[in-house]
């Protein structure tokens, strides 16, 4: 069995110390340790009081069992800028450090590259239209943050192995309790923030943080029910007496930023990855124990929640004698030893620099020559030297006016995920048919008088209608015209004329009205039957009647006059065209075109 080695991860509130060994099927966890941080002595990751921390560690794996010399730390803080990058597929996995290297300042826009560390974790290798594809989790760590941890390190007379980012230590740990061929959503949540983990099968597909945990939901019930911290605790740890003080309202009020929070990161995945429909979510970590909230995580984020009960390829031996529920609190401490990232630090040129005394004697002996060889010019070099400290300090305000680069470009992260998502949300509200009024105006004012709609049907901006226009001379179809003008408003698209049909008659015209000069019409005898349509009531000729005999009574001296009823079946498409391409070259419906259309007899 592989030698063991010290895991230990330190927060605001707990520090965690976890000695482990590997083999090839488990990773075994062999003695475990808990301890209160000390006040004040951590700042986001910082380790700001290494002595103090450096002590409580020293006294409680001191005669306890602890013997492993080497350690792995796993760092968590906000200054840790991390991003899932897409590069072209690399076979010799040892160039991935250096191409991320150099191409730092593409990936992290930070000022000075020099002050940061790259570490990276191959997420997959995958094909596309582009070709082959390698999908790794990249991470930037200012140094400072880093070299606290070997400051400790060389405290606690310990071998820094390395140190792994938080995400990446929870992600390893988490692939092994996973299932291939699913879809879930993994939750970590902690008392100041909940961690997202998609994951398709063993692989990460989205991590992000949410700023909301358990302390949010214990400040928020206090609020909503104005009780202290220790009654909000009590009802949040007990269902039964949840749902005896606390309404469904004042539940959902409570525990709204935390699911908001979560679920906006489900509606960003959705988003960019519509084919991965999430088929579960796992929840652990000190919020998980909040009463109630698997039921509302169930309903909100439309999947069945379950806890994690024991972790696979998880052994608990020797003096490690932990519950399953207190081995989810060292999930950090175990997941780095599987396979963490190196976010190391290049100490050894420094302390190499002077080996020997003779080396130091050479060096001295080089520095004489070198001050007498350069003495003849150093007047020359002297006003360089100026130059350049001038250059220097230029540069250096131009730094310092921008330090706060890393900063803003969270802040921007941040806002362009929000971004997206509601982006992502109104594109999903959005229908064509919210043209149909615009339509309507735009009929009222080219449509004849009398014409009207017999039939109408939209469904996201697919038209069909039937318009039937009122009875008019033959030598007039101002119908035709009008849906002339309908088929080239500026958001109609695909116009067609499926179908075309008219009705005739013909009139008696008995002659004109002296004063106004309107035809007049031989009316029917049987005035109290009611009309049909607006011209039953006239005498009108058909082909093929008979006529009575006293026709020359009745029609002589009229003139027949025929009248034409147009109806047209149209279909068209209102706003954007589907295809994205230029409208097509003639979509404007002649009266030629139309009338030659198909005629229902």
């Amino acid at each position: 069995m592989a030698n063991k080695i010290l895991s230990i991860y330190i927060g605001t509130d707990a520090i965690r110390i976890a000695e482990m060994q590997t083999t090839n099927k488990a990773v075994v966890l062999c003695n475990a340790a808990e301890i209160n941080t000390p006040d004040n002595s951590v700042n986001d990751g910082y380790l700001v009081d290494v002595t103090s921390i450096s002590e409580v560690i020293r006294s409680s794996i001191f005669g306890r069992g602890f013997t492993a010399k080497d350690v792995i730390f796993t760092v968590q803080s906000k200054k840790i800028a991390s991003k899932d990058i897409e590069i072209p597929y690399i076979k010799n996995e040892k160039r991935l450090q250096g191409i991320l290297q150099a191409n730092s300042n593409e990936y992290f826009p930070m000022s000075n590259a020099t002050d940061y560390c790259f570490a990276y974790a191959k997420l997959e290798d995958y094909t596309n239209e582009e070709g082959r594809k390698t999908r790794v989790s990249a991470v930037a760590a200012p140094n400072d943050l880093i070299r606290c941890y070997y400051e400790l390190a060389k405290e606690l007379k310990l071998n820094v192995k390395c140190i792994d980012y938080f995400g990446n230590s929870i992600i390893q740990l988490l692939s092994m309790q996973m299932t291939e061929g699913r879809m879930d959503m993994v939750l970590q949540i902690e008392k100041d923030a909940t961690y997202v983990n998609m994951m398709r099968g063993k692989t990460l597909v989205l991590q992000r943080s949410v700023p909301y945990g358990k302390n949010a939901v214990i400040s928020a019930l206090m609020d909503v029910k104005k009780i202290s911290e220790k009654d909000a605790k009590t009802l949040l740890s007990n269902e039964t007496l949840l749902d005896q003080h606390v309404t469904a309202d004042e539940y959902a009020e409570t525990v709204q930023y935390l699911v908001s929070g979560i679920g906006r990161v489900v509606e960003y995945h959705r988003s960019k990855n519509a084919g991965d429909a999430l088929q579960g979510i796992r929840i652990f970590g000190e919020g998980s124990a909040i009463a109630g909230i698997e039921k509302i995580l169930e309903r909100e984020l439309g999947a069945p929640v379950q806890h994690f009960e024991t972790l696979s390829g998880v052994q608990i031996k020797g003096q490690a004698a932990l519950t399953a529920e207190e081995v989810l609190r060292y999930l950090p401490n175990i997941g780095a030893v599987i396979q963490p990232m190196q976010l190391k630090l290049d100490l050894g040129r420094k302390e190499s620099s002077i080996s020997s005394d003779s080396t130091f004697k050479f060096l001295v002996g080089v520095l004489c020559v070198a001050t007498v060889a350069m003495a003849g010019w150093s007047g020359y070099t002297y006003k360089q030297f100026k130059d350049r400290e001038a250059k220097k300090a230029e540069l250096e305000v131009k730094i310092d006016k921008i330090k706060d680069i890393e900063e803003i470009a969270k802040v921007y992260e941040e806002a362009k995920l929000q971004y997206e998502i509601v982006d992502a949300f109104d594109k999903s509200t959005y229908s064509d048919n919210e043209y149909i009024l615009n339509l309507f105006v735009d009929m009222e004012s080219v449509m004849p008088k009398g014409a009207y709609l017999r039939e109408f049907e939209a469904v996201d901006g697919e038209v069909e209608m039937v318009i039937v226009d009122s009875w008019d001379s033959v030598t007039k179809n101002s119908l035709a015209d009008a849906i002339n003008q309908l088929s080239s408003l500026d958001y109609v698209y695909d116009f067609k004329a499926d179908a075309y049909s008219e009705e005739y008659v013909t009139l008696f015209l008995s002659g004109h009205d002296e004063e106004t000069g309107e035809p007049l019409y031989v009316l029917n005898d049987d005035e109290d039957e009611p009309p049909v349509t607006e011209l039953d009531r006239y005498e009108h000729y058909e082909a093929g009647m008979e006529f009575e005999d006293d026709y020359e009574e009745r029609f002589g001296g009229c003139v027949l006059e025929t009248f034409v009823k147009s109806s047209y079946k149209v279909s068209f498409h209102l706003g954007n065209p589907t295809t994205g391409e230029e409208e097509t070259e003639d979509t404007e419906v002649s009266e030629e075109v139309v009338s030659e259309g198909e005629v229902e007899e």
